[in-house]
């Protein structure tokens, strides 16, 4: 089975305030695209890990121990910020990017201006 990466959004009321990775999923949720792009799914193993690890200690622990559910996105709910969106651009648009890219980046700001919406990834 294809892994597939998920980006949709919801109002900001009803958003985590505490728990960033791994909150519950919303029911209803607006999901603004989906891919099974092996860049994309890269990316967002190392937003998910930069989130987990607040050291480079705690990521070497976690690896020498084999510990991968702890290394592993593996469709968990991450809240992105603006700053995940901008290393989106950087690492996923432009002249060689990911094909789609520019509509989602597109999308991901538009949310982000309005300040009503919360990006996910799941």
């Amino acid at each position: 089975m294809e892994r597939c990466v998920k980006f949709a959004t919801i109002p900001i009321k009803y958003a985590p305030k505490r728990k960033m990775i791994d909150f519950s999923l919303p029911q209803w949720r607006y999901k603004f695209t989906e891919t099974a792009n092996e860049d994309v799914l890269s990316w967002v193993h190392r937003v998910y890990q930069s989130k987990t690890f607040t050291t480079q200690s705690e990521f070497n622990k976690a690896y020498d121990e084999r510990n991968t559910y702890m290394l592993r996105w593996d469709n968990k709910p991450m809240v992105l910020t603006a700053e995940d969106v901008s290393n989106f651009e950087e690492e996923l648009c432009g002249d060689q990017g990911v094909v789609g890219a520019e509509k989602w980046l597109t999308k991901m700001r538009a949310f982000l201006e309005t300040g009503e919406k919360v990006i996910f990834v799941y």
